[in-house]
């Protein structure tokens, strides 16, 4: 039970209080005629949500709705605050206070055109309605390179929808199907009935009277002339460079003043909900800048001409059928940040690459006029392509939907499905070990024509983490798990315990408790399905626990080691793996299959393991590789592949030379490699060859380095031009590099630490050594045969399925046999015998099939 002690103490009892709030708010009857919304994390009473809103608001057959509103500054909002101050079904709460969270667990329906906080998870009987805030132009969701992080809470509010908003089929598609991967898993319903915010732009003298009341009530100067509206996406953190910071912004202002008639048009600006605040703060922009609380469509109804770049807000804008200018004066900066799913040439209208372009555009603007009719099949196309249904009572249609008047004779669609069976994978932490190397592998050599694969990974900021996730095939789909449990003080407590000690506990029958896992899994995945889950990973019990808590056809758990042995591993006394893994096992016979990643050791776990769990549940299925990836991470120290006259020119002495100055930079980082590590030896007199044994791996008993190093010294001895580097991290380095110093050996064997790459360490040794007591099917002996290397391992009791067969030397697991092992590999190297790697990992693949169909 966590202990509420300590200088955090006040936060504490805050966090728990609000937790406690939370849970019993859960527990509260839903307001079944109250209505709650959100547009942009409270920025203002704004966007879809709002159309929405005043639409029921006008409407007499909703009369008995209540309305509450969310904003993140009274103050800020004040005048909003007072449009509403006699309606007393409608009432404001501010964002994530108490009230807040009071409102989003109780009310009946929920609109938001972003998304809820972290701790949002749908109750059963509340309707929730995401409506987005725009169609996008520049690239969104998991289309965005390495950027999945980013869309993790996005993701989380779709799938916990009953209803998506979207324009058009086109929107449907390429947002929420392709770019949010949503295709297969959205259990929701898509309204295609165009967007209720373009409604208020139909009359423009109606919006243009809307406009200037809003404006002058802010304090701004109102008159008759025209306006040109100037709306720039935001940049993410370049928001402000180089164009778009006060003073660059206010330049820019001036020079299109100086080059229309001011007398007729008046140039407005239209800041992105993101940094609409801090704009606001600029004070020299005060009669150009649109407040925040003015609708965007109130203003895009009263201007007459649109000047934008990368913003979607020029969709909108089609309705009008007035002139866009597109300002993208850093294009191509953008394009690297983030790209677009148009080319320039294909936007419907004229393009200013420069701020003098854009000044010599608008210096006639009866030119810009005409170019109406030069864009109007484009602005048409799109239009039908983009905004077919807006015309003018989106918001009708869409309110008689949600509330279920009718539903039959409106386009509400199901998510798209193409027949592939659904995988969840749960890879681990995406730390750098050798469960991570094997998942990302599998994610690389899985079929996804046949599957959808949906990789959930907890949330982490470390670089080796980012690292990790950068790795994952794009055709996967990954999603995020990150916050934590709702529930109260109590029924946390009791799963921490029940986690500690296993389904044996008293309180893991529960009832709390399973209502507490399966809020959990609905915070996580909303209504997502899928046919088969997997605990890759099968260190600990929580993510079994939580799949246990979704729905699917078949689970299994992966078993990537000796697990028995794992749990009573002792380091300096103490088993660290126990406690988890008992806790572990204790679920096992709740699973469909226990996965072993060889034949062989699917036989240790089954007898070690047989208290947990019937024999029947007992499979195996071999990790795969990806030689691609490792022969190109190999040559990287290299500087690329070489050909075969250069490869014959590294051995011996170049490649004992270039590991020398690999192992020297990886013990100090700042220590630069030199460029006479590529095959060019003509600056080096003559090096020394050594022949380099290498090891990879956690530094921890299993292992059993020590053996290794004692057989090392004895070969050290006989043949003195011989070295030992080993790679990796773990409890047991300070013993080891003590060992290493008694025995004389510093200069001979080095350990290196982790490595993100130590294929290039293998691509310049003469042989690999694997000294464990025991393994399950350690990688790193194929990745060494991928790469050419002899291999010489230890006889652990999985090994007959961690080689093909004749390959390798296996030796009994004593110093002795291990040192001769290694001393006849240094005078006579192996002839090695190739490795096919397409015929392994077809077998592997098919015996990860085999689990998926069975």
């Amino acid at each position: 039970m966590p202990k509420l002690s300590g200088k955090n103490l006040p936060k504490r009892i805050k966090r728990l209080a609000k937790g406690e709030l939370r849970h019993l708010w859960r527990m509260t009857p839903i307001a079944n005629r109250t209505v709650l919304y959100e547009s942009f994390s409270g920025n203002g009473m704004l966007c879809q949500p709002e159309a929405l809103f005043r639409e029921l608001l006008a409407d007499p057959k909703y009369s008995d709705l209540q309305h509450i509103w969310v904003l993140n500054d009274f103050e800020r909002y004040a005048s909003t605050i007072e449009e509403f101050r006699n309606h007393k079904n409608v009432k404001f709460v501010k964002y994530l206070s108490h009230s807040y969270y009071r409102a989003l667990i109780t009310s009946k329906f929920l609109i938001n055109n972003v998304s809820f906080p972290t701790q949002f998870s749908k109750r059963s009987e509340q309707v929730y309605l995401n409506t987005w805030h725009g169609i996008p132009l520049k690239k969104m969701g998991y289309d965005i390179p390495g950027r999945a992080v980013d869309a993790k809470n996005i993701i989380r509010n779709f799938l916990n929808s009953d209803y998506l908003l979207s324009s058009s089929p086109a929107m449907t598609e390429e947002m929420y199907m392709n770019a949010f991967k949503l295709k297969n898993i959205y259990e929701g319903k898509i309204i295609e009935e165009g967007n209720p915010r373009i409604d208020r732009q139909r009359d423009a003298a109606k919006s243009r009277q809307e406009f200037n009341d809003r404006f002058k009530e802010g304090g701004g100067e109102i008159d008759d002339r025209k306006i040109i509206l100037y709306a720039p996406t935001w940049k993410g953190e370049s928001y402000f460079n180089p164009h778009n910071d006060g003073a660059s912004l206010k330049n820019l202002i001036e020079s299109i003043e100086a080059n229309v008639d001011t007398s007729k048009y008046r140039i407005m600006v239209k800041a992105h909900q993101v940094v609409s605040g801090a704009v606001g703060k600029i004070g020299q922009l005060k009669n150009y800048l649109v407040p925040n609380s003015i609708p965007t469509n109130v203003v895009l109804g009263a201007s007459d001409l649109l000047i934008t770049d990368y913003s979607s807000i020029f969709f909108d804008f089609l309705a009008r059928d007035k002139p866009i200018v597109f300002y993208i004066p850093d294009l191509d900066d953008y394009k690297r940040y983030r790209d677009l799913y148009m080319k320039p040439e294909e936007l419907p209208g004229l393009i200013a690459r420069s701020s003098s372009d854009l000044t010599a555009i608008l210096s006639d603007l009866t030119s810009v006029k005409n170019t109406q009719d030069i864009f109007s099949v484009e602005r048409e196309r799109m239009r039908q392509k983009y905004l077919p249904s807006d015309d003018g009572n989106a918001s009708s249609r869409i309110i008689e939907v949600l509330f279920g008047k009718d539903n039959g004779s409106k386009r509400v669609v199901d998510t798209r499905r193409d027949g592939k069976k659904k995988i969840l994978i749960y890879g681990g932490g995406m730390i750098p070990n050798g469960i991570t190397t094997s998942a990302i592998n599998l994610l690389d050599n899985i079929d996804y024509g046949k599957y959808d694969v949906t990789v959930l990974c907890p949330f982490g900021t470390s670089p080796e983490q980012m690292h990790s996730y950068s790795q994952i095939n794009p055709k996967a789909r990954i999603m995020f798990r990150f916050g934590t449990f709702n529930g109260g003080y109590v029924s946390n407590s009791l799963r921490l315990a029940v986690l500690r000690k296993g389904a044996g506990h008293w309180a893991s029958g529960l009832k709390s408790q399973h209502a507490l896992w399966s809020e959990e899994w609905i915070r996580c995945f909303g209504s997502a399905r899928f046919d088969h889950m997997i605990d890759f990973s099968g260190y600990t019990s929580f993510w079994g626990t939580l799949f246990l808590h979704g729905p699917a056809e078949k689970r299994s758990i992966w078993l990537h080691n000796d697990l028995a042995a794992d749990a009573h591993r002792s380091i300096e006394g103490n088993k660290p793996l126990k406690e988890g893994l008992f806790s572990t096992f204790s679920i096992y016979h709740k699973f469909d299959y226990l996965v072993s990643v060889s034949e062989g050791l699917s036989e240790i776990n089954r007898r070690s393991l047989e208290k947990w769990a019937p024999n029947v549940k007992f499979r195996s299925a071999s990790n795969t590789l990806n030689a691609d990836k490792i022969v190109a991470m190999s040559n990287e120290v290299l500087g690329g592949p070489l050909s075969p006259q250069d490869e014959e020119e590294v051995s011996p002495k170049r490649r004992s030379y270039m590991m020398g100055k690999l192992v020297s930079e990886l013990i100090n980082p700042d220590l630069a490699l030199q460029s006479n590590l590529t095959p060019d030896l003509n600056n080096i007199a003559d090096p020394e060859y050594y022949f380099t044994f290498v090891s990879a791996g956690r530094l921890s008993p299993e292992k059993n380095h020590s053996r290794l190093i004692q057989a090392f010294s004895i070969v050290h001895e006989s043949i003195p031009a011989t070295r030992l580097v080993i790679a990796g991290e773990g409890p047991l380095r300070n013993q080891l590099e003590q060992e290493v110093e008694e025995l004389g050996l510093t200069e001979s064997v080095k350990l290196v630490g982790h490595t993100k790459n130590p294929y290039a360490l293998m691509r310049l040794a003469d042989s690999f050594v694997l000294s464990s007591d025991y393994e399950g099917q350690p990688m790193v002996l194929l990745e060494a045969l991928v790469l050419g290397l002899s291999v010489i391992t230890t006889s652990f009791g999985s090994v007959a399925g961690a080689l093909p067969p004749n390959v390798g030397a296996i030796v009994p697991a004593t110093v002795d046999d291990l040192a001769a092992a290694m001393l006849n590999e240094a005078k006579e190297p192996t002839k090695m015998i190739e490795f096919d790697v397409g015929i392994y990992n077809k077998r592997a693949i098919h015996e990860f099939e085999r689990i998926l169909e069975d």
